[in-house]
């Protein structure tokens, strides 16, 4: 079911004579039901357009000109090729939309109108993953400076989670099958009402956390932030909680997204095979999974470490 946003309001009219006339970015992105999804086309957008309150008539004044000096302007500007093809999917998305309401004759991002965006080669994208080691001294630094941040980085890590979906976890979204201990996932980017294993040493650590912070139901991480106190952790405080705790621990700067990539990492180097790895981390595609392997075998195995040169004579 999707959850209600304040940005998002269902109950004022959108409409006149059956056309949309107002809060056109809003109603279009109350086709997506998750809130993060929401949140990454709504950036997109207000990036393209320059403002929040996108009208119909300012959508109808949009050319493939304008698209295709949209790309110009972020390559110049240096721009990832992932973050080029994520913005103009964007673009190509709401007016699509616009097209199948009949508010337009034709979509002015129509793969044949704009220029060709560089593709983007999973396999030789480069994936940033500690090392044992290294995420050993991240989970103690966490611990060092809060029990919540120490529980929470455990099960992303060995759940292989999404910032999104650490967010959005609850205290009942936990429970038992049989004698197993599983996180209920009931709104992820792979689709509703999906699960993962949850290792009993990390459900201790999870009720060690609850017990501290008195927590019984309802959002399982919470703010300890003067603004939020109490509240639900954004997936941007993730992100910051994640970053600032490597730094602390004396590691490089990473994001959220490292755990997961990290666990699945560690999953195949001690053993799991893909399949087992594909499953956990709920990838469609077994090529996604392929890429840890690919990147630990092109760096274990490079050609670089046979390029040897003579050492000249030193004085």
């Amino acid at each position: 079911m999707m959850q209600n946003d304040s940005r998002f309001p269902l109950d004022r009219p959108v409409s006149s004579g059956g056309l949309i006339t107002e809060r056109l970015l809003e109603t279009y992105l109350l086709k997506f039901d998750r809130n993060a999804t929401r949140r990454a086309y709504r950036a997109d957008l207000v990036d393209f357009f320059g403002t929040d309150e996108v009208t119909l008539d300012q959508s109808r004044d949009i050319s493939f000109v304008r698209v295709n000096q949209y790309i110009a302007r972020m390559e110049s500007e240096g721009a990832k090729a992932a973050t080029i093809r994520r913005r103009v999917a964007a673009i190509r998305g709401f007016f699509d939309w616009l097209e199948a309401l009949g508010a337009i004759d034709k979509n002015p991002a129509h793969r044949q109108l704009i220029r060709k965006v560089k593709s983007v080669r999973n396999k030789d994208r480069v994936i940033v993953v500690l090392s044992g080691q290294q995420a050993n001294q991240l989970l103690t630094t966490a611990g060092d400076r809060s029990m919540r941040d120490h529980a929470m980085m455990a099960t992303m890590l060995y759940c292989v989670l999404r910032r999104s979906e650490v967010a959005e976890m609850n205290v009942d979204h936990i429970r038992l099958i049989g004698k197993y201990w599983i996180l209920d996932l009931p709104s992820t980017k792979g689709g509703a009402d999906q699960y993962v294993k949850i290792p009993e040493h990390v459900v201790e650590i999870i009720e060690e956390h609850k017990e501290h912070y008195g927590i019984s139901s309802g959002p399982l991480w919470r703010s300890h932030s003067r603004r939020n106190p109490g509240g639900r952790l954004t997936p941007t405080s993730i992100y910051r909680i994640v970053r600032d705790t490597a730094l602390a621990a004396g590691l490089p700067e990473i994001g959220a997204h490292t755990l997961r990539h990290t666990g699945c990492t560690l999953a195949i180097d001690n053993g799991a095979s893909l399949q087992q790895v594909q499953t956990h981390a709920r990838h469609k595609q077994i090529e996604t999974t392929m890429v840890y392997v690919h990147q630990r075998d092109r760096l274990r195995d490079s050609a670089a470490d046979f390029i040897k040169l003579d050492e000249p004579d030193r004085p």
